[in-house]
């Protein structure tokens, strides 16, 4: 056929359409997908459907952004100033100063989950004396494994759900008994590299955060299926498994909480940590009462040891659907879509190795109010 025929540039255009057509739905299916299964997000269903009205962010801009971090988080590498963090570790040990953070997660044994639990306890140690690891656990196995390698151990004292410990409680725990800059919660199986300890100490020093007034900083994951006990004995493996054959996951994830002291924990609804919607309903609450909230994704590096539990094992648990209900019953809705990452105006970022933080584009799909 010629390649003057008339007919050629038509096919040619249908051909781009078609294709194009095909990127979108897949990319569309990869950043929602199993979302509008979930019974927890109802009121999401009801939002997404509106998407043609342009009554939330439209998916073409969700997943440019989405495109964008992951393109970022593939080449986050450590900016630390080795002598800063020297004479930052020398007024620790002299306590001249307060370490950076307390990092608390929570677990009972599991045998399925042992080798992940192991690796997290020697990564969290890596961050010593910056962090402080903490474990809350009533089981005297994990505390004594815990103790016995550095870590702190607390009880959990408050629980709802059929014994799922209640957030606010933990932080109100660490915060009586540790005196850190910032404290946080993620789960057991993520991993962390010295880019979390850089970005926190860019924030304080270089950002001038007002630490006297309500934070909030979260991040998404990257997912590694099966990582061996190699690949996460250094911050260096870690981040090279992360980059060889790691998946940045959904933007409706948020997969740790760093707030500082003067973050209102009393004032936070009483939702369980391992289920699913407090996630994006503290995000989206943060926001709402105007207090600071910034998106440290882009510049920190934190590991998802994904096992065959999947990546959504809190939509599995029994009472799955336990802090949606208690949400809806204490404000009626609740808007998780102004919640996910994509919605923070703030966010951190190193251009040509210097570190700011942006300010994403206005989006009146992302009001909070």
């Amino acid at each position: 056929m010629s390649v003057c025929n008339s007919k050629g540039p038509i096919r040619r255009v249908v051909f781009l359409f078609l294709a194009c057509l095909s990127v979108y739905i897949y990319l569309f299916t990869s950043t929602f997908g199993g979302i509008k299964s979930s019974a927890v997000f109802k009121v999401v269903d009801v939002n997404l459907q509106a998407v043609s009205q342009d009554k939330i962010v439209s998916t073409t801009e969700v997943v440019n952004i989405h495109s964008n971090v992951d393109k970022e988080v593939v080449n986050i590498h450590s900016n630390v100033d080795k002598e800063q963090f020297q004479k930052y570790r020398t007024r620790i040990s002299k306590k001249e100063s307060v370490p950076l953070l307390t990092l608390f997660i929570t677990w009972n044994y599991n045998l399925e989950k042992d080798l992940v639990h192991n690796i997290t306890v020697f990564n969290w140690m890596s961050l010593n004396p910056f962090v402080i690891p903490v474990v809350f656990t009533n089981d005297s196995d994990v505390s004594a494994d815990c103790s016995r390698n550095g870590w702190k151990v607390l009880p959990v004292l408050v629980t709802a759900a059929e014994g799922v410990p209640v957030l606010k409680y933990m932080y109100r725990d660490v915060m009586e008994k540790y005196n850190t800059t910032f404290y946080a919660y993620t789960n057991a199986d993520i991993l962390f590299t010295d880019t979390l300890l850089d970005s926190l100490v860019q924030i304080i020093t270089n950002i001038s955060l007002d630490l006297t007034q309500p934070a909030l900083i979260v991040g998404k994951r990257t997912n590694v299926k099966n990582l061996t006990s190699d690949e996460g004995s250094t911050w260096y493996n870690i981040t090279k498994t992360a980059k060889d054959r790691g998946t940045l996951y959904t933007i409706w994830a948020v997969d740790y909480f760093i707030t500082t002291r003067s973050f209102p924990w009393h004032d936070i609804a009483e939702v369980v940590i391992g289920r699913r919607a407090y996630d994006n309903w503290l995000v989206f609450h943060s926001r709402k009462m105007n207090y600071s909230v910034i998106d440290i994704t882009s510049t920190v590096l934190a590991v998802h040891q994904t096992t065959k539990a999947g990546n959504k094992e809190g939509h599995s648990h029994k009472n799955s659907d336990y802090n949606h209900n208690l949400l809806i019953k204490m404000y009626k809705m609740v808007k998780y879509h102004v919640g996910v990452i994509a919605c923070i105006e703030k966010y951190t970022k190193y251009e040509y190795g210097n570190f700011s933080i942006k300010t994403r584009d206005y989006r009146k799909s992302c009001e909070a109010s």
